[in-house]
């Protein structure tokens, strides 16, 4: 190689890299921001570590998301909608018999496998500070309402209790589990809970 194109190439790369267009930004900061707060927990990201992720200017980010809060945001509701699929999921399996355990037990294993973002979901001001009719507002109440739904349905048929305690339940075991206080699969302590 050449010194003048030795000299070219970086100009070049340089040139390109501030040209690049991505084919969805948005989705793939989303992706990146998912993959780190899972790696290092959500207090670790920052909108210019995702943009050089991404390959792109670190003003790009700016294009999708206000602020680093607002990309939060973004990857809480996917979560609380992640969350809810599961849980219908599991509500709408093998009929009404035993679905709020079902329930619990797609709530446990989703808040064990996604330890990071669940912190993120339930142990930060995101959504008590969420405006009413925010996506994410609207996200983590429909998780919620589906356990009530579940619960309720329950609570017809002769048992006691609120979605509320089985929701204490759940979440106190998903955040012993995640700060070391529980060894024990979660799963398995389904059965010593009050459902």
């Amino acid at each position: 190689m050449s010194k003048d194109t030795a000299a070219k190439a970086p100009a070049k790369r340089s040139r390109d890299r501030k040209s690049y267009h991505h084919g969805d930004l948005r989705r793939a900061l989303l992706d990146a921001a998912r993959e780190e707060v899972a790696a290092n927990g959500a207090q670790s990201l920052t909108l210019a570590s995702l943009a050089r992720r991404a390959g792109v200017a670190q003003s790009a980010p700016y294009r999708h998301f206000v602020d680093r809060d607002d990309l939060l945001i973004a990857v809480a509701a996917e979560g609380f909608q992640e969350l809810s699929v599961a849980l219908r999921s599991a509500a709408d399996a093998n009929g009404e018999e035993g679905s709020v355990r079902r329930m619990a037990a797609a709530y446990l294993q989703f808040g064990e496998r996604n330890v990071e973002r669940y912190r993120l979901m339930f142990a930060s001001r995101l959504v008590p500070d969420a405006p009413s009719d925010s996506l994410l507002a609207e996200a983590a109440e429909a998780s919620y309402q589906l356990l009530l739904t579940g619960v309720d349905d329950r609570a017809a048929g002769g048992s006691n209790g609120s979605a509320t305690a089985v929701w204490a339940q759940l979440h106190g075991l998903v955040m012993l589990k995640a700060d070391g206080f529980v060894s024990d699969p979660l799963e398995a302590l389904l059965p010593e809970l009050a459902l």
